[in-house]
């Protein structure tokens, strides 16, 4: 990241990215800090600024980001009521991506028949292969490919390393970090008696605008048809997206997930880390999903979900709270039984 070579006044600031000042509004600001290591100059968002200790530190920061002012504090103020989007802002900001010289590098190796933008970056040991369509304002790092026929939309980031396999389709504005594929086979055999017979693979993948794929996400291509993610969909590290698996717009999906073919996600879903999905089941818009759920059946728009097998979020509270309760119950169990026992010998 490179930050600004300017300085911006707490006003500006305000301007920019929301809120209202209170205080020095002159006050020169150079950057973002985090509330725990303060830097001169820079603003901090204090989610709770009651609990602020700089007893031990040599600096304390310009301003900070805040709901409501605090008294106690001798430090200008940049208030709003939604603290962390401000936060935001001013990190975009102060700090922009890396952006390459536009143009193929010299070892870049472009199919003469692909159609590269003049205005793209096509970076060192970089493949695009036949006629492929690279778009104006798109990045391609270091040693990524570029299959044939693919194309990919404008200002698209491709971080090094990224393989995007024949025949797919890449919206606008979508950032791929390293070791991502897309296109790869997606997993279909035929068992039979001599063994398992490989199904083609034949279909393609569908990209959106505004796409974030993390790092060494995999998403396969569809059997037949498609498989498909729609825009502003945000995809974590290590997420395995299977053939023909469809996924709706503003969906975020967390860390280490398993997507099984044929499964549909509706819009505004939310997926927490290492949650699994049986093949072909829909989740509902607007659903959360927790973390390792084991999601086997359709799930209701709106739900919240967690366990194994995935259910209410409620119930599977109160299941984990009595399993929890189980070692006690045996133990008790045990003891009754013995008392039974004993009382019968007796008799």
């Amino acid at each position: 990241m490179q930050t600004h070579d300017k300085n911006t006044t707490l006003n500006d600031l305000a301007a920019i990215t929301g809120g209202s000042v209170h205080g020095g509004g002159d006050a020169v600001v150079r950057g973002v800090c985090s509330i725990e290591n303060p830097v001169a100059g820079h603003i901090a968002m204090a989610l709770d600024p009651n609990k602020i200790d700089w007893s031990g530190a040599s600096e304390r920061p310009a301003a900070l980001i805040v709901t409501d002012p605090v008294d106690k504090l001798d430090l200008p103020f940049l208030v709003h009521k939604n603290p962390r989007l401000v936060f935001t802002h001013a990190l975009r900001y102060f700090n922009t991506d890396y952006e390459p010289e536009q143009g193929i590098a010299p070892n870049a190796f472009v199919a003469q028949d692909a159609d590269v933008a003049p205005s793209a970056s096509v970076g060192p040991f970089a493949v695009i292969d036949s006629k492929a369509q690279i778009k104006a304002g798109v990045i391609i790092g270091a040693g990524c490919y570029v299959g044939a026929r693919t194309v990919i939309g404008e200002d698209t980031k491709l971080h090094p390393g990224v393989t995007i396999l024949n025949d797919v389709t890449i919206g606008e504005r979508c950032i791929f970090n390293s070791g991502v594929v897309i296109g790869g086979d997606g997993f279909g055999f035929t068992p039979t008696p001599d063994g398992n017979i490989k199904v083609p693979q034949v279909g393609t993948v569908e990209i959106g605008n505004d796409v974030e794929l993390g790092a060494n996400t995999c998403v396969d291509r569809a059997t037949l048809d498609a498989t498909r993610i729609g825009n502003d969909v945000k995809v974590d590290n290590l997420v395995q997206i299977a053939h023909n698996v469809q996924i709706g717009d503003h969906t975020r999906i967390a860390a280490q997930v398993g997507i099984s073919g044929r499964t549909i996600i509706e819009s505004n879903v939310v997926v927490a880390g290492k949650a699994g999905f049986q093949n072909g089941i829909v989740v509902g818009e607007g659903s959360i999903v927790g973390g390792k759920a084991g999601v086997t059946r359709h799930v209701k728009p709106g739900s919240r979900i967690s366990g194994f097998p995935a259910r209410d979020h409620k119930t599977a509270l109160q299941i984990q709270a009595a399993t929890n309760k189980l070692p006690d119950l045996i133990e008790r169990l045990n003891k009754i039984e013995k008392q039974l026992k004993d009382k019968e010998c007796i008799q």
